[in-house]
């Protein structure tokens, strides 16, 4: 089975779309996260360089990140996500409405640069492709945007894992009790059993790290395995999301799917 160029970026598209509406809406939903007396607030912020707290740069940020003026950022960015979610555009449109979620993006990684999460990173990253593919639609440059982003998606889970299967803190649990124990990303229960069985925390540390960096062996495996990896990766991420309640992982992730399926059926 052949998945078209155009159709494995739709498919793209959309679940990165729904990752960036849920993360928009969640601030939205919870409005004192970026007022003036949170961790993120912009007074405090925009002293880390002079830039940003001077001159016409600084003042045309307070106009938009300042809070609450940050809201209205926020459900722009919003509600361009929801119309990529639901239509499908062409056009000078379309490059428009993937440019308003770049745009917004990066300027709303200045209320937050040390507390962004992976799922972030992978969404800023997968837009700023989906941008440059919709400005420039030949079948090369949507054929090289895919292999990008499948090749980003083995990159991701590959060196998450090294990572957790060489650190010492990762070997031994530490790391993931110490995680569950948190206010953000804990799960009490879970956190208390790993802490009373020290070993079941050990062989559960040191399975998702060789879960994450075997992931690209779906590279080389038959194309009739793809579904048993992509649906590892899915319930991975579904678990991720249901104990750590970190949501946004699950369409960040899943967005790149497609371009790996792209690549193992073109093959």
């Amino acid at each position: 089975m052949n998945l078209a160029p155009a159709t494995a970026l739709r498919l793209t598209e959309a679940p990165a779309a729904a990752g960036v509406l849920i993360t928009s809406l969640e601030y939205i939903a919870r409005p004192h996260a970026l007022s003036d007396s949170s961790l993120s607030s912009w007074p405090i912020l925009r002293l880390r360089h002079p830039r940003l707290a001077t001159g016409a740069l600084g003042a045309t940020l307070d106009r938009a990140v300042a809070y609450p003026r940050v809201l209205g950022l926020l459900a722009v960015r919003a509600a361009a996500a929801a119309c990529l979610i639901f239509i499908e555009f062409h056009g000078l449109v379309h490059i428009a409405l993937l440019a308003t979620v770049v745009v917004t993006s990066a300027v709303l990684t200045l209320r937050g640069p040390n507390g962004s999460e992976g799922a972030d990173q992978v969404l800023r990253m997968t837009f700023c492709v989906l941008l440059l593919a919709a400005l420039h639609p030949a079948t090369a440059t949507m054929q090289l945007s895919l292999w990008f982003l499948a090749l980003q998606a083995g990159l991701a889970y590959c060196a998450s894992g090294i990572y957790k299967i060489t650190s010492p803190v990762w070997l031994d649990g530490t790391a993931l009790t110490g995680i569950l124990g948190t206010r953000r990303y804990g799960h009490r229960g879970l956190s208390a059993v790993l802490s009373a069985h020290p070993e079941l925390a050990r062989w559960a540390s040191r399975g998702v790290g060789l879960l994450e960096m075997l992931f690209p062996l779906v590279f080389i495996a038959p194309p009739p395995w793809l579904p048993l990896f992509l649906g590892v990766g899915i319930l991975f991420h579904l678990g991720c999301a249901g104990i750590m309640r970190i949501n946004c992982f699950v369409w960040a992730f899943a967005a790149l799917y497609p371009a790996v399926a792209y690549v193992i059926l073109s093959g």
